[in-house]
């Protein structure tokens, strides 16, 4: 946000021109198709900026009973019932083996909150205009700027390197090549042999990083109308 103290105010909206968001275009016009459907039922549009934190929830969850399931190479086995469409839909399934896979997933998984209904926090106010540029380091930065930005948004340097694959496409490999952390990131590599454990502090960091700035003064009852039907 304009503070450069972290959060989301959904100013990316009015940012898409700078280069280190040309990857994000595509993946904003998914969210504008979104936000059409979403307002179409509702009441009281649904801001950027909680749309932002929303999106990756569902995406979360979606991509994580995918790899559970077997359909990616993470985990060398194909689960019995598993069904990630079903798995997904309430009454999630009829069959014992789908009643079984998806226990296993909730149990593996419990703490990640977007498969447990974890709330996302909502209420945010909408930036009208563009943040400053510079408030995030370009693709290539040093490791230096990228800790110095992580902690302008009071956020941990093993925060940065869970989250590192997402930041930018050069975050990882500039961040692996840095001896001071390298346990952290050998740590994170032996979390991936068993579901869930690499999840887990993935989803607490982002959780972390999405309730700064805009979040700490959201309007939660921004949504609630009292007496609709």
């Amino acid at each position: 946000n304009s503070t450069g103290t972290g959060g989301l105010n959904g100013s990316i909206r009015f940012e898409l021109d700078r280069p280190e968001n040309a990857r994000f275009r595509g993946v904003f016009e998914q969210l504008e198709r979104a936000k059409k459907e979403i307002d179409a039922e509702v009441t009281e549009p649904i801001g950027w900026a909680d749309l932002i934190a929303l999106a990756p929830a569902g995406k979360a969850r979606y991509s994580f009973l995918r790899e559970f399931c077997g359909t990616t190479p993470r985990f060398d086995t194909t689960r019995v019932g598993c069904d990630y469409d079903a798995m997904l839909t309430p009454p999630y399934g009829g069959s014992p083996e789908l009643k079984e896979a998806t226990v296993r997933f909730r149990e593996n998984y419990a703490s990640t909150g977007p498969l447990t209904g974890a709330r996302v926090r909502i209420g945010r106010a909408d930036a009208q205009t563009a943040d400053p540029a510079g408030l995030i380091p370009p693709e290539g930065a040093t490791v230096a700027e990228y800790i110095a930005w992580f902690q302008r948004m009071r956020m941990s340097i093993p925060a940065l390197v869970n989250l590192s694959p997402y930041v930018d496409p050069s975050c990882e490999a500039t961040m692996r090549a840095e001896p001071s952390v390298a346990m952290l990131f050998a740590e994170l590599d032996n979390k991936r042999n068993a579901p869930g454990y690499l999840e887990k502090p993935l989803v607490k960091n982002f959780r972390e990083l999405a309730t700064r700035g805009p979040a700490e003064v959201a309007d939660v009852s921004r949504y609630v109308r009292v007496g609709a039907n």
